[in-house]
């Protein structure tokens, strides 16, 4: 299955002296009465890049339009990983949206082939031109962290906080969880529609925190393949 998601702007900062705890409090009595929806869990991303590492770079450089591709998975980072899901994230400035493709369930361990990653990203579509562009990806980065969600009270405004961010090397046949950069800092992205971007600021500014163009990939290969960046 292909889902292609709707446009959404997002807003990330970057906090490295608060514990998630007394973020959440700030989170809680901000004036848009933002709330705790569902139930916070461990997100799993493997994510891909070409021998050039194109989209490291364009990531890192801010390039517009640029795209990341990446698998995604709940819960526990190894064993049989259930509902695996690839998304293809485009983005234009603080404007992006999301292609979801269902992949098989296979299995993870600290020990994996190529292959066995791979060939089920490959087989997910029928347009020609994608199955091409994924024929040249490889996996680069591994990372995993925890994130709570809250929603504004007028339903325009999500807030994802995620914390115990952790990164390892995609470095197949190789013990990867031997290596393993743990950061202290949590980061909270605001989520809202691109017709609600004119009254965004009316958001952010009651957040005493630091505003990035940083991401988790760009943070994880910088601090884990020295002979990139």
């Amino acid at each position: 299955m292909e889902v292609a998601s709707h446009l959404r702007c997002e807003r990330k900062f970057l906090v490295p002296e608060l514990s998630t705890k007394e973020i959440e409090e700030i989170i809680l009595l901000h004036p848009a009465l933002f709330s705790l929806i569902y139930s916070e869990r461990f997100i799993n991303n493997i994510y891909f890049d070409n021998l050039e590492f194109q989209s490291f770079y364009e990531t890192r450089n801010g390039t517009t339009p640029r795209k990341k591709v990446r698998i995604r998975w709940y819960g526990d980072l190894t064993g049989q990983i259930k509902e695996p899901i690839l998304e293809v994230k485009r983005k234009s400035g603080i404007v992006g949206k999301k292609d979801f493709h269902s992949l098989p369930t296979f299995s993870f361990e600290s020990f994996f082939s190529q292959s066995e990653i791979l060939d089920p990203i490959r087989n997910v579509t029928s347009h020609k031109s994608f199955k091409k562009e994924l024929a040249l990806l490889e996996p680069t980065l591994i990372n995993r962290y925890n994130r709570k969600y809250f929603l504004s009270a007028d339903g325009h405004y999500r807030i994802t906080l995620d914390s115990a961010l952790s990164f390892f090397p995609a470095r197949p046949f190789l013990p990867m969880f031997s290596v393993n950069e743990f950061e202290p800092y949590s980061i909270l992205e605001l989520k809202y529609g691109h017709a609600k971007d004119d009254e965004a600021s009316e958001i952010t500014k009651h957040f005493p925190f630091r505003l990035t163009k940083s991401s988790k990939y760009v943070l994880g290969i910088s601090k884990l393949c020295s002979s990139v960046g």
